[in-house]
């Protein structure tokens, strides 16, 4: 797993608040969920909880999955809350059924190999109520190999300064997939700290992932663009 979510923790947490607009980020859901009357979701990918005390604060009946300790501990010592498991995605199994199922995060970008996204999918289908409804966010392939550049990244959080410089490179082993790597350096009361980090994130094209619906019995209900990356609405058959 990458560091970003395991040494690094502390610092995601901290940088990703000033990367996503989370309230835009649960509004934008909370709508999806309202018009389908989903009341009851797991959300996979669900990191340091920082779209969860969003869903618990507006009265969803939530549980948030995730694979990182490091990154559920934040969320259960933030909110106070043990509506977490930590649990690999590709290893879903419930008692429970949900009304719907959200990877959010563009966390299926993890998942590099067909048979990972095969399996991921059908555990999800497996967890959701009849005709629930499955969300997830991913990046466009074409969107990010259009604009395929290094970039670099400066925040500060709590008078700590951290700088993140990203290079990127195309892997295309076992499809539309890229190397990230990123060095963070992190300055803390006048200590200054550098970590090196480096993962493999694949992107899809619309038609591949209609193909990974299809072979695991969902029916697309709407594609929503988003620059370089797209949110999938589909349902369960």
């Amino acid at each position: 797993m990458t560091q970003l979510y395991t040494t690094l923790a502390s610092v995601y947490h901290e940088m990703y608040q000033h990367v996503f607009d989370y309230d835009k980020e649960f509004s934008f859901y909370d709508s999806i969920l309202k018009k389908n009357n989903c009341k009851k979701i797991l959300e996979v990918g669900c990191g340091s909880g920082m779209l969860a005390r969003r869903f618990l604060k507006n009265g969803y009946d939530y549980l948030g999955l995730d694979l990182s300790r490091e990154m559920l501990d934040i969320a259960r010592s933030e909110i106070n809350s043990d509506s977490f498991i930590q649990c690999d995605m590709r290893s879903l199994s419930f008692d429970q059924q949900f009304d719907s199922v959200l990877i959010t995060g563009r966390s299926i970008a993890y998942l590099t190999e067909n048979l990972d996204i095969i399996i991921t999918l059908s555990g999800v289908h497996n967890s959701l109520k009849d005709n629930g409804l499955l969300v997830f966010d991913l990046f466009e392939a074409n969107g990010i190999f259009d604009n395929f550049n290094d970039f670099e990244q400066n925040i500060e959080h709590n008078n700590k300064k951290i700088r993140r410089i990203s290079k990127l490179k195309k892997n295309l082993k076992t499809g539309w997939t890229y190397d990230w790597y990123a060095k963070y350096i992190i300055e803390d009361d006048g200590n200054v700290s550098e970590f090196e980090d480096l993962t493999t994130l694949r992107a899809f094209t619309k038609d591949e992932i209609q193909l990974f619906l299809k072979l695991t019995d969902f029916k697309l209900k709407e594609i929503i663009d988003a620059g370089k990356a797209f949110t999938i609405i589909a349902e369960k058959i």
